[in-house]
């Protein structure tokens, strides 16, 4: 009840409603919709350190959706400016669990930019803080919820290394606490949950809870990659393809996810032996307009060749 007190307090409903439209908005791509609404409320509450958070997650949720790595600067900078003001924050409401929670889950956001980028040396001090700040939100009061995504992570973290104890299953019960109740953070809780369960093949949990979330949000490419990515691994080749077919057409305005949309339905078609027909979208992929220092494209397009010269071995034409 303090929390609630304490937060309502500081924004009005009428901003903190702005923050749930822009929430809302970036899970179906609107993000212009959204960075306008962030920067309404950011302009009325220069002091408070949520509008420059979300701004933050939302340049980072831009920059996965569209593989430009200029949006690291906008990440960056709103995510030190959200820790900025947290710590000001803290220091007027020092009983405010929220401006530590602004602060941890700002450097919450930095570590998954050097996760995706698989630069794991960038997080090493950044988890520290990160944990400091949101362990002292849960000392204040243990009922705030968006805490357990940053927090659930760790642990499920730590459960990979036996000198550090096997707490994996710890960090998901605290993760799925944070989909259930966190304020800002219940999507991202779902997606983070679901991509955990698709990295621990536990393909049946992450599937249901995709297929619910795009019942809400039907045109997500955020929450439509995963589900592809699920049905592929799970070897669901036609469910797979079905929705690969899918992305392609949320994707006609966005060449970067359009461009691996086609190189999954690529691969999906060589798995189920259609040689012909995967390289055909192979080549229709690599005539897709991304630039070469875009986020796993060079990658990709080495794949992409590879696989065509694979399916002319296969085929007996090379």
């Amino acid at each position: 009840m303090m929390t609630l007190f304490l937060l309502i307090s500081a924004l009005s409903p009428e901003l903190d409603s702005l923050l749930f439209r822009a929430i809302n908005c970036s899970y179906v791509e609107d993000f212009s919709c959204a960075e306008s609404l962030l920067t309404i409320v950011k302009k009325q509450e220069i002091a408070h350190p949520a509008p420059y958070f979300l701004l933050s997650s939302l340049y980072e949720m831009m920059w996965v959706d569209m593989g430009e790595n200029s949006y690291k600067e906008k990440i960056f900078i709103y995510a030190d400016s959200a820790i900025d003001k947290g710590k000001k924050w803290i220091k007027k409401n020092p009983q405010d669990p929220w401006g530590y929670f602004f602060v941890g889950g700002s450097h919450t956001i930095k570590i998954f930019y050097y996760v995706v980028r698989e630069d794991y040396f960038g997080t090493i001090l950044l988890i520290n803080p990160a944990i400091y700040y949101l362990e002292k939100a849960a000392d204040i009061d243990s009922s705030l919820a968006d805490i357990y995504l940053g927090l659930g992570g760790w642990e499920y973290m730590k459960g990979h290394f036996p000198f550090m104890g096997k707490d994996k299953e710890k960090g998901l019960t605290m993760i799925k606490r944070a989909i259930s109740d966190a304020r800002y953070v219940s999507l991202y809780s779902s997606l983070a949950y679901a991509n955990i369960c698709i990295k621990e093949e536990d393909y049946d949990e992450a599937i249901p809870m995709l297929v619910d979330l795009l019942d809400s949000f039907p045109d997500s490419r955020t929450f439509t990659w995963p589900l592809l990515k699920a049905y592929y691994e799970k070897k669901d080749y036609i469910e797979a393809l079905n929705t690969a077919e899918r992305l392609i057409i949320i994707s006609a305005e966005n060449n970067f996810s359009n461009f691996e949309a086609h190189y999954y339905k690529a691969k999906i078609l060589f798995d189920l032996g259609m040689l012909k027909e995967a390289s055909l979208i192979a080549d229709e992929a690599l005539n897709i307009e991304v630039r070469e220092d875009m986020l796993h494209v060079k990658d990709i397009k080495k794949d992409l060749i590879r696989l065509k010269l694979e399916v002319k071995k296969k085929l007996g034409e090379a």
